[in-house]
C-alpha cells in the first residue's frame, strides 16, 4: 500500500481511525467503543485506556507507511502530564452536571457576565475547568503537571512534545478567543493552580513523529502529528464546508456552525453584542485557518426522539411511514422540545402525526438558528447538511420542504477523522488547504428524488 494519511477522532462512544491516499480515497478503516466507566455519580472516560484504545485502532488499519497523522476528540477530556508521566485520571463526562459547583463558584468570584464575554460561554459544566476542579475538590486531587487533553496525550506519546490547538483550548473554558489566551488567574482559583496548561499552537502546526511507539504504528520518520481541532469544525472541515457555507449535523445533538471569512476577525465589543443575541450563540475556531467560528447548538433531537419513542406504542418504521406531510405548524413548542430533551413527557400524543410534528418543529428551530449563524459570520452559500439523522426520510423531506435556503449534501463517511486527514495532508504537502483533500463530495439537492439519490451510493452517512 502507498502512503496515507490518517485521522484518529476521540468519541464519546466510538474511537476510529481511518486511512486515506493522497487522492482522498479512504483506504482503511476501524473503530472501537470508547472505554467507559460507569459510577453512581456518573459516567468516566478513563483516559490511559482511551489512548491504548486510540494505538490499537491506528495499528489495525495495516497500513505500511503513515505520511501525516492529525486527531481530534469531543474536547475538554484529558489527564495531567507529571514528572512520571501521564496521571491515569478517569475523566468525568462532558454530558452531566458534575463541575457545576465550580462554575457558579467561578461566576461569584469573578462575576458570570464578565466570564462569559471573555470565554465566549464555555465556563459551562462541560468545559475543563469546571470538570478538573471538580475531581481535584471530591477525590485526593490531581497530581501536579501540565494539562494535556485527549489529543495532546497522544501528540505526545508519539512525538516527545506537548501542545494545544486554539478550538480545543477554547472548551477548557478558559481561554479568551479575543485575546487568545488562557485566563490562567481564573484557572488558578478554581484550586488548579498546580496544573500548567500547556502552548497554543497555530492550525496545522504539530511536531514530527519519533520514538518506538511511532515507528510500531507505522509512522514515517519525521511525519507531521496534528492536533486538528474540536469534533464538530473537524467534522465540517471533512464534509467539504468552506468559509461562507454553514454546517448542519443532524444527530443526537444538532450543532449550526458556519466559520467567518479568512480575514475577519472578532472584536470584544462585537463578540458581546452577538452574545447578548442568544443564550445558545457560542464562538469557537475554524480548524482550518484559525479564524472565528460561530455556533448555535441549542438542539439535541435525538435525545428528543428517544424519549418520544419510549413514550410511543409503534417502533420508529411505523411512526416514520405513518407521519403526515411536513408542515410549518408543529404542535411541539420550544419548551416542549426542551422537556423531550430532558426525558420528560409534555403532551399526552405519541403517534405518527406527532412524531412528524416533532420533526418539524427541529428543523424550523434549526432553520432559526441557521439564520442566525449567518446573520453573525456573514455566510451566503448552501448548508452541508451530515448526520445519521439523514436516515430518516421524513427529516430529510421536512429540510427539503421547511428549510429556506438551498441544500447540499456531504456523502462523505468518517467526516470527523477525515477532517483530521485533511488538516494533516497539509502539513505533509499533499495539499495547499484541508478543503482542496480530493473526493470530498457534496450534492446539492432539492427534491425528495435528489436527496433519495444523494445518500444511495456507497458513500452514504453513517
Amino acid at each position: 500500500m502507498s502512503q496515507v494519511v490518517v485521522g484518529v477522532d476521540f468519541g464519546s462512544s466510538r474511537i476510529k481511525a481511518a486511512a486515506f491516499t493522497r487522492g482522498g480515497e479512504m483506504v482503511a478503516v476501524g473503530a472501537v467503543d470508547t472505554p467507559l466507566v460507569r459510577t453512581s455519580a456518573g459516567d468516566d472516560f478513563p483516559v490511559l485506556e482511551m489512548l491504548e484504545a486510540a494505538r490499537h485502532v491506528v495499528a489495525a488499519l495495516d497500513v505500511d507507511d503513515i505520511a501525516a497523522l492529525g486527531m481530534t476528540s469531543m474536547g475538554e477530556v484529558g489527564t495531567i502530564l507529571t514528572h512520571d508521566g501521564l496521571a491515569p485520571i478517569a475523566f468525568p463526562s462532558w454530558y452531566d452536571d458534575r463541575g457545576d459547583e465550580v462554575v457558579h463558584a467561578l461566576e461569584r468570584e469573578w462575576g458570570a457576565r464578565r466570564l462569559r464575554d471573555r470565554t465566549a460561554r464555555h465556563l459551562r459544566t462541560t468545559s475543563t475547568v469546571a470538570k478538573l476542579a471538580h475531581v481535584q475538590a471530591t477525590t485526593s486531587g490531581v497530581p501536579a503537571g501540565r494539562f494535556v487533553g485527549l489529543c495532546g496525550a497522544l501528540a505526545h506519546q508519539l512525538t516527545g512534545q506537548t501542545w494545544q490547538e486554539a478550538g480545543l483550548a477554547v472548551t477548557s473554558g478558559v481561554y479568551d478567543l479575543v485575546e487568545r489566551r488562557y485566563l490562567s488567574d481564573v484557572w488558578a482559583s478554581a484550586g488548579l493552580a498546580h496544573v500548567g496548561l500547556v502552548d497554543i499552537r497555530p492550525p496545522g502546526r504539530g511536531a514530527p513523529a519519533q520514538g518506538d511507539l511511532a515507528r510500531a504504528l507505522k509512522l514515517t520518520p519525521g511525519a507531521p502529528v496534528i492536533i486538528a481541532g474540536h469534533d464538530h469544525p473537524v467534522a465540517a472541515v471533512g464534509s467539504g464546508v468552506r468559509v461562507g457555507e454553514v454546517f448542519d449535523s443532524l444527530g443526537t445533538g444538532e450543532a449550526i456552525i458556519a466559520p467567518f471569512s479568512r480575514d475577519a476577525g472578532v472584536e470584544r465589543g462585537d463578540l458581546v453584542a452577538h452574545l447578548d443575541r442568544d443564550p445558545d450563540l457560542t464562538f469557537e475556531v475554524w480548524p482550518s485557518t484559525g479564524a472565528p467560528l460561530v455556533v448555535w447548538e441549542r438542539m439535541r433531537p435525538g435525545l428528543a426522539m428517544r424519549t418520544f419513542l419510549d413514550a410511543s406504542a409503534l417502533d420508529r418504521g411505523a411512526l416514520e411511514d405513518g407521519a403526515l406531510p411536513p408542515g410549518d405548524r408543529p404542535s411541539f413548542s420550544p419548551d416542549d422540545l426542551a422537556a423531550l430533551q430532558s426525558g420528560r413527557l409534555p403532551l399526552g400524543r405519541y403517534d405518527a402525526p406527532a412524531w412528524g410534528d416533532l420533526i418539524d418543529a427541529y428543523v424550523l428551530l434549526a432553520s432559526q438558528g441557521d439564520r442566525l449563524v449567518r446573520e453573525v459570520s456573514g455566510a451566503r452559500g448552501a448548508t452541508i447538511l451530515t448526520g445519521g439523522g439523514l436516515r430518516s426520510r421524513r427529516w430529510r423531506g421536512s429540510k427539503l420542504a421547511l428549510h429556506p435556503g438551498p441544500l447540499e449534501v456531504s456523502t462523505v463517511t468518517e467526516a470527523a477523522a477525515r477532517g483530521c486527514a485533511a488538516i494533516a495532508g497539509v502539513s505533509a504537502g499533499w495539499w495547499s488547504r484541508p478543503e482542496n483533500m480530493p473526493e470530498t463530495a457534496r450534492i446539492p439537492v432539492s427534491t425528495p428524488a435528489e436527496m433519495d439519490a444523494a445518500l444511495e451510493g456507497p458513500a452514504s452517512p453513517r
